[in-house]
């Protein structure tokens, strides 16, 4: 009965605070207008996300889930903030029953940005009140709440959360907001992620005064708001485009590299070490048309027009039992860093990814690194897309330190003795190639494409198509009169660079060959205004030809056409 009465009085508490406006706000979700929205901001980059704001009793933790507590949704909502999600959106639609955004492009990122609206001094008015609390529904926080919580989770099949960020304290007066919190990362793009985030904060306010006896006091009220958005993003060009025609499986070997030294030894796997017997999982590529090798034995990947080459990782384990072993776990390596790649200590987590590339220049970029990637961005028994990758040479490794976990009267405890623990490493190279042998040729002024034997009387310009490990040779050869006849001069035989012009008049052939696939491809064009340079262009033929057809007494006109004479 006290219960009963308890609710009644909160029901009635939060009628008096929101006036009428809760009745009609429940009305319209009775009709079904409520729950989620999208809306597209002026600047096509940034979407804002609309989400739920739970208004909940004051006297607990924050128990949005609880049927006392007031749903808000839409533009009428007491939000505190927008959220909103940078990246170029170029779909929208559902996601079982989460909101879907599909991104262009392999970034995105999350940020908040609070209205003012609970910033105010004025004790009549509602204003921030600071929380010592550290529970957020059924989720407890490393830190108090104070001025405002902010949480992002993140999700694999939208059941089973992991905790991203936690910001405590975050509209302090004089911080102001958090802004941008998050940076998504490709792999979660690429396979498409569910997020939720979650806002918290306590806000007051002064209801006049009283007085017992000769003390007075004042009549403070209390509120305690909950922002929950819950959303789906993905790369449009990855989750789309899958193309798993042909796979080239099991890329690299596991070793054990020893313990905390940046994952440098290879010592083969021997019966008595716990991984012996069994896989992590398999490293795989898929989206080419033909694999062949480098000089060093590495697999080379070549694809063609409209080929998306794709790595991917197949999680073969349960993490938390390995080999169907309960006591044998990835462990979190807080103090992990890699050797080979030179990187910073404590990247760790339970799994690192690395991947280094190399461009066509030989310049070795900065190592990407996935920290928690076992964790965060795969699932046993599911595909998981490492990255899409264009030409170049790639490097990549996983980090992982196994520990065996120790059970004292059937209650498990971390055991921190070093010989409980192994670190193991899996490490291999690819390249991708263009496997097409082809250089397009552009006129300088028009741009248009010049085919073979084509003329242009203002020069070209090469384009290889961002094939960066073509050998393309170029030779440019003039004309020269002798009485009646021509012959050919050779000026240069050169090397060619990819957006390189040629301008000057002359016959010019370019060689292209493709180091890989060993075909080879041949193209001439002419340029210069003389009459017959164009002869020989419209009229495809060779300078020797031209001249036998001068003997017979043929003429060329000055755009280059040809007069045989009258029999």
């Amino acid at each position: 009965m006290v219960m009963v009465a308890r609710g009644i009085s909160l029901m009635i508490k939060k009628w008096l605070r929101t006036g009428g406006m809760i009745l009609l706000m429940a009305l319209l979700m009775a009709a079904g207008i409520g729950g989620m929205s999208v809306q597209a901001a002026e600047d096509q980059n940034t979407t804002t996300v609309s989400g739920k704001i739970y208004d909940c009793d004051p006297d607990r933790n924050y128990v949005y889930s609880d049927p006392l507590s007031i749903m808000f949704t839409g533009a009428s909502s007491p939000a505190f903030g927008t959220l909103t999600l940078e990246g170029k959106v170029v779909k929208e639609g559902k996601q079982g029953n989460y909101v879907s955004y599909g991104v262009d492009g392999e970034t995105a990122a999350l940020s908040y940005s609070c209205n003012g609206k609970y910033m105010t001094s004025v004790k009549e008015q509602w204003h921030l009140f600071s929380d010592d609390g550290k529970i957020i529904g059924d989720l407890e926080l490393d830190e108090k709440i104070q001025a405002g919580a902010l949480v992002l989770q993140s999700s694999k099949d939208g059941v089973n959360w992991r905790k991203d960020v936690e910001l405590t304290n975050v509209f302090e007066k004089g911080t102001g907001q958090p802004g941008k919190f998050s940076t998504m990362r490709d792999i979660q793009l690429n396979n498409g992620t569910y997020y939720r985030v979650i806002v918290a904060y306590k806000t007051e306010i002064k209801r006049g005064e009283s007085q017992i006896l000769f003390v007075k006091y004042s009549n403070l009220e209390y509120r305690k708001t909950v922002e929950v958005y819950e959303f789906y993003v993905y790369n449009v060009n990855s989750v789309e485009k899958k193309n798993r025609d042909v796979v080239k499986k099991n890329l690299g070997t596991v070793v054990n590299t020893g313990l905390n030294n940046g994952f440098a030894l290879e010592d083969p796997i021997k019966v008595d070490d716990p991984h012996y017997g069994w896989t992590l999982g398999d490293f795989f590529v898929s989206g080419y048309t033909r694999e062949t090798k480098d000089a060093e034995g590495n697999p080379a990947f070549l694809k063609n027009v409209g080929d998306e080459v794709v790595l991917y990782f197949n999680l073969a384990q349960n993490i938390d039992a390995l080999n169907g072993d309960d006591t044998l776990i990835i462990m979190t390596d807080r103090d992990g860093y890699d050797q080979y790649f030179q990187t910073a200590k404590g990247y760790g987590g339970r799994g690192t990814l690395i991947v280094r590339y190399t461009d066509h220049e030989g310049v070795k970029h900065a190592p990407q690194i996935y920290t928690d990637y076992l964790e965060a961005n795969a699932s046993s028994g599911a595909d998981t897309i490492v990255k899409l990758f264009e030409e170049g040479d790639y490097e990549v490794a996983l980090d992982y330190e196994l520990r065996r976990i120790g059970k004292v009267f059937a209650v498990e405890i971390n055991v921190p003795n070093p010989i409980f623990t192994w670190n193991y490493r899996i490490f291999f190279r690819f390249s991708v190639r263009n496997g097409n042998c082809m250089v397009y040729p552009f006129d300088v002024k028009t741009g248009a494409e010049l085919g073979d034997t084509a003329w242009t009387k203002n020069g070209f310009r090469l384009d290889m198509a961002r094939s960066r490990y073509l050998t393309i040779d170029v030779k440019r050869t003039v004309l020269k009169k002798s009485g009646n006849t021509y012959s050919e001069d050779v000026r240069f035989n050169r090397p060619a660079k990819d957006g390189e012009s040629y301008t000057d008049e002359g016959i010019y052939t370019f060689r292209v060959n493709n180091l890989y696939t060993g075909e080879s491809t041949e193209k001439n064009i002419y340029v210069g205004e003389s009459a017959v340079i164009q002869a020989l262009a419209k009229n495809k033929v060779t300078v020797e030809e031209l001249n036998n057809l001068l003997k017979e007494g043929t003429t060329i006109n000055e755009d280059g056409s040809l007069v045989k004479p009258e029999s």
